[in-house]
């Protein structure tokens, strides 16, 4: 049997070899019907509270790698131990208007007599940088944002909120008081005879 050479073929027709490696093909995703139906459920967080939002989501983060889960799982476990504790009365979530986000409503009235009014020019601040806005976003469901959203008012932003609850429950599980158990999740899989 004799020896055949590999490259004969390229001595035959002349490539550069660049021309001869086939080009790396895109994976897409095709089926995003999941993503869909559990869409990321984001909450702007006011900027008194992006430091212990950032600090929330890092333990978050930290006890679904510890934990091998999602961060979604455990946000939803912190919060629904929250809520719990909501509805039974044990948590109490009190309003405090901030004074210096407040302003005022000014409405008219015609006077006969009175002062003429001096009006002062306008106090102007130093130009301000834009600040990047932070959010906090998980995949729980549509009642668990109904419910979040119910314990919000006028007063108080509903990241405020979501950042409340998780911290509650991130101090009960520091204090011991909260467990989280791991179970198992039977995950199905579709089998095609295509690659």
């Amino acid at each position: 049997m004799t020896r055949r050479n590999a490259f004969d073929h390229l001595r035959q027709t002349p490539q550069q070899p660049i021309s001869i490696i086939p080009r790396a093909q895109e994976k897409k995703r095709d089926n995003r019907t999941w993503d869909q139906t559990h869409p990321v459920i984001s909450y702007y967080i006011p900027a008194p509270f992006e430091e212990q939002a950032k600090d929330i989501r890092a333990v978050i983060l930290a006890l679904s790698q510890q934990h091998m889960t999602t961060i979604t799982s455990v946000a939803i476990a912190f919060v629904s131990y929250s809520l719990t504790h909501v509805r039974q009365g044990k948590l109490r979530i009190m309003a405090q208007p901030n004074p210096r986000g407040r302003k005022m409503t000014v409405t008219w009235e015609e006077s006969s007599e009175g002062w003429p009014q001096k009006i002062h020019p306008p106090v102007m601040p130093g130009k301000k940088q834009k600040i990047k806005e932070f959010y906090l976003g998980f995949r729980w469901g549509r009642d668990m944002d109904r419910q979040i959203k119910a314990l919000a008012d006028q007063s108080i932003a509903v990241g405020e909120i979501v950042v409340f609850l998780l911290s509650y429950a991130i101090t009960a599980h520091k204090k011991g008081h909260l467990r989280l158990k791991e179970e198992t999740v039977v995950v199905a899989q579709k089998v095609s005879a295509t690659w």
